[in-house]
């Protein structure tokens, strides 16, 4: 009786402990794939609004350059009806009044397309289509993007839209110019070009074209809205996506800024920038001029000083209108003998050191102090510095550490 008390008693305390081994073990898995569960679901949250936020703040871009194009027709409608309405003094106009109406006749080869990567990382990822399960929301994204294929297409073949004079005829107008240096006479050309019947008709659609541009502005605004109220997004949430998809990089001070660094402008012109121990600083811009009428390259040299400081990771530059100073070095040049006179007025009339002097002066004095926010790469070798921001609209300039000499010797 005692040996059965005992093995019940080892049975009752085994059992216990394989009950207790079993529930342990089920709560663990429970609260695994529970856990497991609920980290899923918040990712797919996260992916949802992320994706919700790209593909609107895309809609939100469209829209700026729709209203964008339609203030420019405006402004160069403008400067057209002010040109037919002094046709008789045309060749007395500003030269700028005159150019800006040429623009609206001619397809540099600029015309606004949109940005379809947003629409190509939306349609193809296997992911976003897996974890965006709002259909009304998808729904509306492929409205807009089926808007914005038909829209790009009637830019290049309604005549009411499409540019008139194509890039290939404004550089046959260029290479007819009497001028050795391929200038416009954009007086004559006008004076010819607006009694042409196809140029009076794009001007005559000139508000139509405005009118289009905001109709579908105003179409793609509502659909951004209405897929910020169905995915519940509020404009500072956006904001701050549209924020944090800017920010690269990671926080700078002063110390990592000392030294020479470097930048390239519009792919030939070089910039350089020394910020010293004392916080001061000094700029160099070298400008690279090359024309048909000679060979090689007249190079303009600028440079002026001032004090710099870091706060919160902004640069703050303060510059010396006094310490602007211009060389220029055509040393390098070569031309015929019978294009000397183009080539000196050339030189002349567009980098006179004087001249460019007092511009780079005044310049300056008109606006001495700049703020520009600044991060830099993990190896400190690199600087991006935001110049401008207009709503989600950022310019950045990119600076790379100059690691060798010292490009401020003359």
């Amino acid at each position: 009786m005692k040996y059965f008390n005992k093995v019940n008693k080892n049975v009752t305390t085994w059992g216990r402990g394989f009950f207790t081994s079993v529930l342990g073990t089920t709560v663990s898995i429970i609260l695994t794939f529970g856990t497991s569960a609920l980290i899923d679901h918040k990712m797919k949250v996260d992916v949802q609004r992320q994706t919700a936020m790209m593909v609107i703040h895309d809609i939100d871009k469209c829209v700026e350059q729709l209203e964008e194009m339609a203030k420019d027709e405006e402004e160069m409608n403008f400067a057209v009806q002010y040109v037919l309405a002094h046709q008789d003094q045309i060749a007395s106009l500003p030269d700028d009044t005159l150019e800006l109406a040429m623009d609206m006749f001619i397809d540099y080869g600029s015309l606004t397309t949109f940005d379809d990567a947003k629409e190509n990382i939306f349609k193809s990822s296997q992911d976003i289509w897996s974890n965006l399960d709002n259909m009304a929301f998808i729904d509306n994204m492929e409205k807009f993007y089926r808007e914005r294929r038909e829209i790009e297409r009637v830019l290049t073949s309604d005549p009411a839209l499409k540019y008139p004079i194509s890039y290939e005829e404004y550089c046959q107008m260029r290479i007819n110019s009497s001028s050795d240096t391929h200038s416009l006479d954009r007086a004559s050309i006008l004076k010819e070009k607006l009694n042409d019947p196809k140029i009076r008709f794009f001007i005559d659609f000139s508000g139509a074209r405005v009118r289009t541009y905001r109709y579908f502005a105003q179409q793609w605004r509502d659909i951004s809205n209405r897929n910020k109220f169905i995915m519940d997004i509020s404009d500072e949430e956006l904001a701050e996506y549209i924020k944090n998809s800017q920010r690269s990089g990671i926080s700078v001070n002063e110390r990592d800024l000392v030294g020479q660094w470097e930048r390239k402008s519009n792919g030939v012109d070089d910039i350089y920038y020394e910020f010293k121990d004392d916080n001061s600083f000094q700029r160099k811009r070298i400008r690279h001029f090359d024309y048909p009428i000679w060979s090689g390259v007249v190079f303009m040299e600028s440079v002026y000083g001032g004090t710099w400081s870091i706060k919160d990771d902004t640069l703050l530059m303060v510059s010396d209108p006094k310490s602007a100073q211009v060389r220029l070095d055509t040393s390098l040049i070569s031309y015929r003998p019978e294009m000397r006179d183009s080539v000196r007025n050339m030189i002349r009339r567009h980098m006179d050191v004087k001249e460019n002097t007092e511009e780079l002066r005044k310049e300056i004095l008109e606006k001495p102090r700049n703020t520009f926010p600044v991060t830099t790469n993990k190896s400190r070798d690199k600087i991006e510095m935001v110049t401008s921001r207009s709503g989600d609209n950022v310019t950045t300039r990119y600076l790379k550490r100059v690691k060798n000499g010292d490009v401020f010797k003359k």
